[in-house]
């Protein structure tokens, strides 16, 4: 009987102190956690959202087609801009552009930028405009501007490089169509070729 009441009063004991201890050991949790820093927060990527939602970019962007003598054309870059006022129009970043005449010879230029309106089929590459033909050419210009629906691309300025027959400088060049369904190479403004015979 004794020990019957001795169980009840450590019973009773405990319903009291127990809740008295959590509630201890909660507020000394609340009272001793260190100011949160907002200088600890996790860091976030250093881009601009609201200026990449302005600036829209395309990745890898790509542009074929065939002109009207039958040269196709494949245009990359690693990325590019379209304009705001004319999304048909756009900036590109390492332009690539291969050219495939329907007798199989083709041309890659490769430059630092363009500009290429896609309505119009035209575009300019600026920077080191780098030329390498299947025939054997390999030049250097700093600008190539045209058309592509007529393969009409003309570098206005010095042309430099090396061909079949040698070195050549000219103060133009022009590649198109020829008649006769391949694309064709004509340097005009002051030729000048220093030819170099073949190893024998």
């Amino acid at each position: 009987m004794v020990s019957d009441r001795a169980h009840s009063r450590v019973v009773r004991t405990a319903k009291i102190v127990l809740p008295v201890v959590a509630l201890a050991i909660l507020s000394t949790l609340f009272l001793l956690a260190r100011t949160v820093d907002p200088a600890d927060a996790i860091p976030t990527a250093g881009v601009d959202v609201s200026e990449r939602a302005r600036d829209q970019q395309l990745t890898g962007p790509r542009f074929s087609g065939v002109s009207g003598e039958g040269t196709t054309f494949d245009l990359s870059a690693m990325a590019a801009r379209p304009d705001p006022a004319d999304p048909r129009r756009m900036s590109a970043d390492a332009p690539r552009l291969v050219l495939v005449d329907p007798e199989g010879g083709n041309a890659i230029v490769a430059a630092q930028d363009a500009e290429v309106d896609t309505g119009r089929r035209s575009l300019i590459l600026t920077g080191d405009v780098i030329i390498e033909t299947s025939t054997g050419y390999a030049l250097q210009t700093r600008r190539l501007e045209g058309t592509l629906g007529d393969l009409r691309v003309t570098a206005p300025g010095e042309v430099r490089g090396h061909g079949p027959l040698g070195t050549i400088r000219a103060g133009a060049m022009r590649i198109d169509d020829a008649a006769e369904g391949g694309a064709r190479l004509l340097f005009t403004d002051g030729v000048e070729l220093l030819y170099e015979p073949p190893d024998e």
